[in-house]
């Protein structure tokens, strides 16, 4: 990796934070961000895009799963580190579904936070390479290189033409466009004539296969990934 790897820690207890912040340093040559609360620590991953997030779960403004959850919506590579007290076992649950890397158990112990960020830091992806991920919801995926849809974690069978389709979405994700140039894209090795009724009728399967609201349709044919 060439490129330096940028670490946020949120964590309210200041002493504690500083504490960790500082044998951190001496360990690893990251760029350190910290947050005293959710909301900061929030701003900070918008601004930043940290690789890797360290989090108590507990902090006031917004508590750390929420700010995870946050993360999430427009994040699935990031690698989240959650710190909870023996008292939140209900709380830690839900974690895991915010696809989580570990969880250490207060007070922390040295070897197992250096311990965690290893294996955290194996499981980047380059970050010389693009990440082919596009997150739609917390629970649905698509890899554009492998042009495979996962929900919960399971693979969805797509045709041809909707695979096509999903990947012309997903790299211009938020901008809409035309009915007209869908078509010449996805059947511009064909000799067809263009058909507006065709593009809805493939937008209308590949919506059965994505979550409800994941793409908008605007007043003369033109769509947009959400």
């Amino acid at each position: 990796m060439n490129r330096k790897i940028t670490l946020l820690y949120a964590e309210d207890e200041i002493e504690t934070r500083e504490n960790h912040i500082d044998y951190l340093k001496g360990r690893y040559d990251f760029n350190f961000l910290e947050a005293g609360d959710g909301q900061e620590a929030l701003e900070l991953f918008k601004q930043h895009q940290p690789h890797i997030i360290l989090t108590d779960i507990t902090m006031p403004r917004m508590n750390g799963l929420n700010f995870v959850s946050k993360v999430r919506e427009n994040s699935p590579h990031t690698k989240v580190i959650i710190l909870t007290a023996y008292n939140e076992q209900e709380k830690l649950m839900k974690a895991f579904d915010l696809d989580v890397v570990n969880y250490l158990i207060k007070p922390i112990n040295r070897k197992k936070l250096s311990s965690a960020i290893d294996l955290a830091l194996t499981t980047l992806p380059s970050l010389d390479e693009k990440s082919s991920f596009c997150r739609i919801n917390a629970q649905t995926r698509w890899d554009e290189n492998k042009q495979e849809l996962y929900s919960c974690g399971e693979l969805v069978s797509l045709s041809v033409y909707e695979k096509k389709l999903l990947l012309l979405l997903s790299e211009s994700r938020g901008i809409e466009i035309s009915s007209y140039d869908i078509f010449n894209e996805i059947w511009r090795d064909e000799e067809k004539i263009f058909s507006e009724a065709s593009v809805r009728t493939l937008m209308k399967k590949l919506r059965k296969k994505l979550p409800e609201n994941s793409i908008k349709n605007s007043y003369g044919g033109f769509y947009k990934l959400l």
